[in-house]
């Protein structure tokens, strides 16, 4: 019996995978719940179990090709069976669904020269190439009219005969200053001359290069985007804030700091103590830890916190598994490892759909507060910014300063009422004010 290899549900909003790595090669045995190949989809890496024992009989999408997700890109057969000629697979690329999705080019005309080679050395005539060398003409300004896109002598001939462009006195002198090529720029001037204005011009634009642009939506980019727009629309959010006195906090961490750090070679920091909290806190108000499923509200057994991690084209949230059960020690670990493979594309799809509540902070910026859309399917973010110093009166009546920060929650309020959401934030208000309690057994 013929066992198809697919590309798996890599996720609710994940459509294409490219395999990266196959690990059998054609002809190899498999058991039934090995790894046989590496798919990469929207930074995140995953390897494929084989669904069969038998022999890996045909390979049928090569490495670094992406295809969508159910996609059949391999053929495992019992040892001695053949896959029949007539079998009905008809495995399909992007790439070729994509070629076959578009109208076919118009045929060219008889006297079109051919488009120039996309890389490689510019084809032309030797005659032509020693009459441009005689004229200073550099052949990548040259327009080929031969077929195949080779430059001909006629092409050098009519560049040389066309009149030069000239340049204004001021214009050179303010092109040397500001350090602008003259390349490309129209002139403004009779008969084309470029003027000093001209160059003043070609400065500001060089120095606005993110401005006038189309920027084509990376997969990554399109997926956040897609996510958002369905969270904001399908899930009512509503947002509480509060203030938090972080003193208590940051002096806890300062105290065990140097002890965390020599007994466990890891280094501690806020958002482990903030997941942690979060987490406990969790166990006192389950229904943060929601999610909305058709007509009926689950609520995971497990309490995975995610930590929102910004990379270079979006946001990713990796999951730190079982929050509310382990130590800070292995919190420490998950975290230091996760934000790793974050920034290196090494995630996982688990590591990703696993979360059931996400932190948020832009603690690092100068911003005081925000607020943040739920990362679907769940029901609950908190959101963090910076810490500042702000007066207070004692109780003896003297001017004192403390550490503040806003924290925010934002929920789905199909599920959960203002009441709990308040609730839930000034509980953690309580623990993180209170940091010696809520961590002692630790």
């Amino acid at each position: 019996m013929v066992t198809e290899v697919v590309i798996p549900m890599l996720g609710v909003t994940v459509e294409k995978g490219k395999i990266v790595e196959w690990l059998k090669n054609e002809g190899d045995s498999v058991v039934r719940g090995e790894s046989i190949f590496i798919v990469e989809a929207d930074k995140v890496t995953t390897e494929v179990e084989s669904p069969a024992t038998g022999i890996l009989a045909k390979i049928l999408i090569p490495v670094e090709e992406e295809v969508p997700v159910l996609t059949v890109v391999g053929l495992i057969t019992e040892p001695g069976e053949q896959i029949p000629d007539d079998y009905p697979i008809k495995p399909v690329s992007v790439p070729a669904a994509e070629a076959a999705a578009r109208p076919a080019p118009a045929a060219a005309e008889t006297n079109s020269p051919a488009a120039p080679a996309a890389s490689g050395p510019i084809p032309i005539m030797p005659a032509a190439r020693r009459l441009a060398r005689e004229k200073g003409l550099s052949i990548e300004t040259l327009t080929p009219t031969g077929p195949g896109g080779v430059i001909l002598l006629r092409d050098v001939e009519a560049a040389a005969a066309a009149p030069a462009v000239k340049i204004s006195s001021l214009a050179q002198r303010l092109a040397a200053k500001k350090g602008v090529s003259l390349g490309g720029i129209e002139g403004s001037g009779v008969r084309g001359r470029i003027m000093r204005k001209d160059v003043e011009s070609a400065w500001v634009e060089a120095k606005r290069p993110g401005l006038g642009k189309v920027i084509p939506m990376a997969t990554m980019r399109q997926v956040i985007a897609r996510r958002m727009t369905e969270s904001a629309f399908s899930a009512p959010h509503i947002y509480f804030f509060t203030e938090i006195g972080l003193d208590p906090l940051l002096n806890f961490r300062h105290e065990i700091l140097p002890e965390f750090e020599e007994e466990f070679g890891l280094r501690l920091s806020i958002n482990d103590l903030l997941i942690k909290a979060v987490a406990l806190n969790i166990l006192d108000f389950p229904i943060l830890n929601a999610k909305v499923t058709g007509q009926e509200i689950h609520i995971p057994a497990e309490i995975n916190i995610c930590l929102a991690v910004a990379l270079d084209d979006g946001l990713i949230v990796p999951a730190i598994a079982n929050a509310d059960r382990v130590g800070l020690v292995d919190i420490v670990r998950q975290r230091t490892d996760l934000v790793k493979r974050a920034y290196a594309g090494k995630l996982t799809i688990e590591e990703l759909e696993r979360g059931t509540f996400t932190i948020s902070s832009l603690a690092q910026y100068d911003i005081t507060h925000f607020t943040a859309i739920l990362n679907p399917p769940q029901s609950g973010i908190l959101t963090l910014g910076k810490t500042r110093d702000e007066l207070y009166l004692n109780d003896e009546g003297a001017v004192k300063t403390r550490k503040i920060a806003t924290f925010g929650l934002s929920v789905d309020h199909r599920i959960i009422d203002g009441a709990v959401a308040a609730d839930f934030l000034q509980n953690l208000k309580h623990k993180l004010e209170r940091p010696i309690f809520t961590f002692l057994s630790l």
